[in-house]
């Protein structure tokens, strides 16, 4: 109805081009769900997850199938699931030891096809692990955006907010990201500094330990040098 489909083509008609064309897809990704995972739990290396109404039950088959395994919940938050769904099963799969995470998509701000019904309920309910941005037809929103808008609606505290982007996910992915994600003694020093009023906008990136961009300017090597000496003093 929403989408001005009722005269040409029923309800009916339009399950059944789904379930010709789509499900027998679905249906051969599911069955691999088995297969990653063991994999994963066999190398030690973390599986990533799609994690949506088709896919929620399969995946907590396997997280209980194999528990040594590091399974991620990609983008928990999808449009598929009510709210109170995605609640629910998110605390299913972390009472198996699976990393929740929620996506960004075009939830935040640009809500093109997308709202933050899911991301804010998922986020109050203290169900969240880590923030991704996903595709969303190439309209998704920042991380540091949707990290805005919790600390605004205080339903984390700002550190426990920025580490759903940085710790955590060093945390869920040690292999690629163990030497960043915390300010520690030999970590990579990659470092964001942030408005204090707006956690979206960006003043200053250091890579490195190099300053790269200040107060949003792009500079020199020279340039960048001083900058970092400024940044020192």
């Amino acid at each position: 109805d929403e989408a001005g489909l009722s005269d040409v083509c029923s309800a009916q008609a339009c399950r059944q081009v789904i379930l010709a064309s789509v499900m027998p897809s679905v249906a051969l990704a599911l069955r691999g769900f088995g297969e990653v995972a063991r994999e994963a739990a066999r190398v030690g290396f973390p599986a990533i997850f799609h994690n949506s109404a088709p896919s929620v039950e399969r995946l907590i088959e396997v997280a209980e199938k194999y528990p040594s395994a590091n399974i991620v919940a990609g983008h928990s938050n999808h449009p598929m699931f009510l709210p109170d769904e995605s609640v629910s099963f998110a605390r299913e799969l972390r009472k198996r030891g699976v990393t929740i995470d929620v996506s960004t998509l075009d939830s935040i701000q640009t809500r093109w096809r997308n709202n933050p019904a899911n991301f804010d309920a998922l986020i109050e309910a203290g169900c969240v692990d880590t923030i991704s941005t996903d595709y969303a037809g190439g309209h998704w929103d920042g991380i540091l955006v949707a990290i805005q808008r919790i600390v605004r609606k205080k339903q984390m505290s700002p550190a426990a907010a920025v580490a759903l982007a940085t710790g955590n996910v060093a945390r869920a992915f040690p292999q690629l990201a163990g030497d960043r994600g915390l300010i520690e003694k030999g970590r990579r020093a990659d470092l964001v500094i942030v408005d204090h009023v707006n956690l979206g906008r960006v003043r200053h990136v250091i890579i490195h330990g190099k300053v790269v961009v200040w107060n949003g300017a792009i500079g020199g090597k020279g340039w960048a040098a001083s900058a970092a000496e400024r940044v020192r003093r």
